[in-house]
């Protein structure tokens, strides 16, 4: 489902990605970990083409993100193409970013009625689906200032589903959560996952990794340091780098 190439990133002098690559299976889930400032949220934003990459190459479901191969020349695509491809990738921010002034269900309904242009009384009926899959059916009409921050990042997920995405992308989902409100968002995470649903998902929840996921990937500065099954990542890590950052996240 999804397969980077020695990816490359960079904001002026400073190299974010350095090499990065990675390969997820369809139907796995790949928990990305490492601290703050190591390239993690900087390489999902790469995976949808929010950041254009400096070098190295993805693909998502077959397609290469960003770019079509003609020969041996490689044409970046125009922004409609672009956005026809990323509308298949959806993506959980840390913020919610739901439209204030739009329902829990209007913000579900909006994305398939104004990108894939279907009829809003036909979406209107699988949005409600949803939002019951995310516990929120009886929240439909309920405008986020009157959600807790659990419940607006439920509805967040609801909507990104409502584009029927072939991966789905979640960028630390709960690290503006309060932390009695993180294990409903991670419930809803789990079930996803238990669908079948392709997931990457750069998270501190280490429970939720190690529980989850099939793959883990310890980033820092740049660089996967190291790879593999949840139990041999998180239990019996080989590199010094990634024991030094479990003893500090578990104590």
């Amino acid at each position: 489902m999804f397969r980077a190439d020695a990816v490359r990133k960079s904001f002026g002098h400073v190299e974010v990605l350095r090499g990065v690559s990675m390969t997820v299976q369809r139907g796995e889930v790949a928990c990305l970990l490492g601290p703050s400032g190591s390239g993690k949220s900087t390489f999902l934003r790469c995976v949808n083409h929010l950041e254009k990459i400096d070098g190295g190459r993805m693909w998502v479901d077959g397609e290469m993100v960003g770019y079509r191969r003609s020969g041996r020349v490689l044409h970046e695509l125009k922004e409609r193409e672009v956005a026809r491809r990323r509308a298949g990738i959806g993506m959980v921010f840390q913020q919610f970013n739901l439209f204030p002034h739009r329902t829990a269900l209007e913000n579900v309904i909006e994305g398939p009625v104004i990108v894939r242009r279907r009829q809003r009384s036909e979406v209107a009926g699988v949005a409600m689906e949803l939002l019951d899959r995310v516990g929120l059916a009886d929240r439909a009409n309920h405008y986020p200032s009157q959600l807790s921050g659990g419940q607006q990042q439920r509805v967040a997920i609801a909507r990104a589903l409502a584009m029927e995405p072939s991966l789905m992308l979640f960028d630390e989902p709960t690290s503006a959560l309060d932390p009695e409100l993180v294990g409903e968002v991670l419930d809803v995470m789990k079930d996803l996952a238990a669908s079948g649903m392709t997931m990457i998902v750069v998270t501190h929840e280490m429970g939720f990794a190690r529980e989850v996921a099939d793959a883990v990937y310890f980033m820092a500065d740049g660089v996967v340091v190291e790879s593999g099954t949840p139990a041999a990542v998180l239990l019996s890590p080989q590199q010094e780098r990634t024991r030094s950052f479990l003893a500090k996240v578990l104590a």
